[in-house]
């Protein structure tokens, strides 16, 4: 395997921080949930300067993979995702959902290429 280098980023661009987030999934619920995620989830982490940069779904349905970014270093986009997580916004958007997820892998990527 190549190892690609990393994308060189300007001098003057701000420090971005990216995680995967990695869901397994119930395959009958799949499009509810994608659906959910595109329309209420996302709209309200990107009003609070979240950025969706993409989203894959598996063929299968069972596996979900988006990767979000923020400007900043790990440690404000850490603080950014408490807030969000303890947010009365995200517990109302989560309020009565079903239980989409089964399991969670979330952690921070660099970009390669």
């Amino acid at each position: 395997m190549v190892t690609q280098p990393e994308t060189p980023r300007p001098a003057d661009a701000a420090e971005r921080t990216t995680y995967m987030r990695r869901y397994a999934l119930d395959p009958a619920l799949a499009e509810e949930f994608v659906s959910f995620l595109t329309t209420q989830v996302i709209p309200a982490r990107e009003e609070r300067g979240f950025t969706v940069e993409s989203i894959w779904l598996s063929d299968g349905k069972d596996e979900l993979t988006w990767f979000v970014s923020r400007p900043g270093d790990r440690e404000e986009f850490a603080q950014a995702e408490q807030a969000w997580e303890e947010s009365d916004e995200r517990a109302a958007i989560f309020s009565g959902a079903p239980a989409y997820v089964s399991a969670k892998d979330l952690r921070p990527v660099t970009r390669l290429r």
